[in-house]
């Protein structure tokens, strides 16, 4: 394989995974909120975790589509759930958010 086309195998994929990194990089909060609701999930006291995802979905920068507010929406709904001891309600809310965020991601990438 001549040099050139083994330099673009390389570069496009390179490119690819730095813009992916890039825009994660861009929204901090965001994957922050991510990483609190997946603990929430399999946590003893899961409101806590919950309620740090919350802060940082509030203090994200940015609210594309209106991703970012529905998130919201769903960790408030499923820290309700979580004091009602309904856990698959609460698990249903958490992986709403978490489909929320990933869009608002995928947004922030457009």
């Amino acid at each position: 394989m001549n040099a050139f086309i083994k330099s673009v195998l390389f570069t496009i994929p390179a490119f690819a995974l730095g813009a992916t990194a890039f825009a994660r990089s861009k929204q901090p909060e965001m994957n922050h909120a991510i990483v609190q609701l997946e603990e929430a999930k399999h946590a003893r006291h899961p409101v806590e975790h919950l309620e740090k995802a919350k802060h940082e979905l509030e203090h994200a920068s940015h609210n594309k589509h209106g991703e970012r507010v529905e998130a919201l929406h769903q960790v408030t709904e499923a820290i309700h759930a979580a004091e009602r001891r309904n856990h698959k309600a609460m698990e249903e809310h958490i992986e709403a958010a978490i489909h929320e965020v990933r869009e608002g991601e995928r947004a922030a990438g457009r």
